[in-house]
């Protein structure tokens, strides 16, 4: 079921109302259009290496095609921010593309050459489409769907690029890649064969710039295979995982979650011993 853009509208329309001068209510009645224009959403019912890091019930729903909260319109703000982190984003792997046009030691490479090279070393990922800098792939053997920032060779190393921008106090206090991040990268190392991942955080406000370079362990890896076997057995097994109660500030799916309640943790040890219920 798609998100019902309307049913908070109200509160927008009583703002554009109440907005004393021509210039606040054509503020407002731009802020609306920016909420009734956004393309509704609906995931595909896949493993999100963005959500690895976060709660495992989250990834079940969505694996599973649970309905997002209905009815919640984003603020105009938090729209323009998506948008501005994209253009950003758009940016940013456009200057990592021409830099060797100007002598410096950064090589992009193409994600299907890339591809057809991890195929031949049984690494099973396709591209499913591209628009621009952006990749859409999927990964058969850890039925993930993922958009990949971008794939880099900088001083002779092969690095996955993954760019963040953030808020300035964020940013201003950011000394190593967040830890949900890192699962991310190493969801994106795993789906192309490569162990060493560039992180490019962008301040918002004065676009002031910070990299750290990461390589990925074999055991950080393995935690994350270990993780996304947890979450697909939990579907195969038709069994729900329980809620991670301090991630669930800016979840969709509070509703959908509310349904199940509270369950208990089940090893993968004990999933693979279940009988699929009937």
């Amino acid at each position: 079921m798609a998100r019902n853009p309307y049913k908070d509208l109200l509160k927008t329309i009583q703002a554009a109302e109440k907005a004393k001068t021509v210039g606040e209510q054509f503020v407002a009645d731009l802020n609306r259009y920016i909420q009734l224009s956004k393309e509704v959403y609906i995931p595909s019912k896949t493993v999100k290496p963005s959500g690895l890091g976060g709660c495992m019930r989250e990834q079940w729903l969505i694996l599973n095609g649970a309905d997002m909260d209905v009815g919640i319109l984003e603020k105009p703000e938090d729209i323009t921010i998506q948008q501005s982190g994209i253009d950003r984003h758009n940016r940013l792997q456009n200057a990592c593309q021409d830099a060797h046009n100007y002598g410096i030691d950064i090589i992009w490479v193409d994600p299907e050459e890339e591809i057809a090279r991890i195929n031949a070393m049984g690494i099973n990922t396709i591209i499913k489409r591209r628009d621009g800098n952006e990749v859409l792939c999927y990964n058969a053997d850890y039925r993930a769907s993922f958009k990949c920032d971008g794939i880099i060779i900088y001083k002779g190393l092969k690095y996955i690029l993954e760019i963040k921008t953030e808020e300035y106090g964020k940013f201003n206090c950011r000394v190593a890649p967040e830890p949900k991040h890192e699962y991310q990268a190493a969801m994106y190392c795993l789906c192309f064969g490569i162990d060493r991942v560039m992180f490019l955080y962008e301040d918002r406000n004065l676009t002031f710039r910070k990299a750290y370079e990461v390589k990925v362990t074999e055991e950080f890896k393995n935690t994350v295979k270990e993780r996304i076997e947890h979450i697909i057995l939990y579907s195969d097994k038709k069994q729900v995982p329980p809620k991670e109660k301090t991630k669930c500030s800016y979840c969709k799916y509070k509703q959908a979650c509310k349904k199940y309640g509270e369950t208990r943790p089940i090893s993968i040890e004990e999933l693979k011993a279940m009988e699929v219920p009937s």
